[in-house]
């Protein structure tokens, strides 16, 4: 029972590494800017925001969903091997009184 219970700790474990989500993107060091008042004036005539591209939303959306997916699945099994161990414990209670 001790070589199931580590080769299932085992798979759970290289599962949720397997599907980690990715690490934060490193953040550069701050930079000082220095404006002038030539720099505000061509500041003033490019775009006033970023585009949004749908097409890069319905990703991302479709990326947090999967991400929810496999969350919402992995709980699923833990708890369900929670309960398994659980029963097999009350079994073996059972058995030995």
């Amino acid at each position: 029972m001790v070589k199931v219970r580590a080769v299932l700790t085992g798979l759970v474990l290289a599962t949720m590494v397997a599907l980690a989500a990715p690490a934060a993107p490193a953040l550069a060091a701050p930079v000082s800017v220095h404006v002038t008042a030539a720099d505000v004036v061509t500041q003033q005539t490019t775009d006033p925001g970023p585009r949004i591209d749908p097409e890069q939303t319905s990703k991302a959306n479709q990326e947090k969903t999967k991400n929810k997916i496999v969350v919402g699945v992995l709980a699923a099994l833990l708890a369900l091997i929670v309960l398994w161990g659980r029963s097999v414990r009350k079994k073996r209670r059972k058995a030995s009184s």
